[in-house]
């Protein structure tokens, strides 16, 4: 018997259904630009606009104009999709267990990332979108992020869930915890072999 019915699973993106080297991005965005590393960690990650950008502070076409801004180069949106999709590695067996699983259950895709990503994901990973269509979501236009319990709240809202028989799959203790406190079950992510034995644990699989 399964463990608990349920019939919504949220996978994270980042490293769950991919591999993400933030140092990899970094690396590409000096290369791209002739900037150094750590000008560049400092401009967007250690001044809090990548987090802002994530919380939905920034549209798309804002986020890209504030990226220029900060480096003082002006980078191209080819570019700076180009760092994304170099940090990033597709995981093919994680893939297909979520597309596996959405013969049983609704999935969804739950990532802390801005609205300039979620308009070039077709560059990036269409892996993700090809799966997910609509149900990809971004914090960006939630208006909330993880870990905050809101925000698994409103993801369930938009596909017809409810907490009591949702799965929220994530890497992160961080974010587990939010949505165990939003009331969901929970899985975090060490290998491909555990994630299967959970979902086939509440025969998903």
């Amino acid at each position: 018997m399964p463990d608990a019915l349920i019939d919504t699973v949220i996978f994270d993106m980042d490293d769950v259904l991919c591999d993400y080297d933030r140092k990899v991005r970094v690396r590409h965005m000096a290369e791209s630009t002739g900037l150094g590393e750590d000008k560049i960690v400092a401009a967007i990650w250690d001044s809090g606009f990548d987090e802002a950008a994530d919380e939905g502070d920034y549209s798309a076409a804002e986020y890209l104009a504030e990226t220029r801004r900060r480096l003082g180069v002006d980078i191209s949106p080819d570019d700076w999709a180009a760092a994304r999709r170099a940090s990033m590695t597709p995981r093919p067996n994680v893939l297909a267990m979520a597309r596996q699983v959405g013969q049983r259950a609704a999935i969804a895709c739950l990532t802390n990332n801005g609205l300039f990503m979620r308009d070039m994901m077709g560059m990036i990973f269409p892996e993700a979108p090809a799966l997910f269509g609509e149900r990809m979501f971004f914090s960006a236009e939630l208006g909330v992020g993880k870990p905050k319990p809101q925000v698994f709240l409103a993801v369930l809202e938009r596909v017809g869930g409810v907490p009591a028989r949702a799965l929220f799959i994530d890497d992160s203790a961080e974010y587990i915890g939010g949505a165990e406190a939003a009331g969901l079950h929970t899985h975090q992510y060490r290998d491909e072999a555990r994630l299967r034995r959970t979902l086939e644990g509440f025969g998903l699989l």
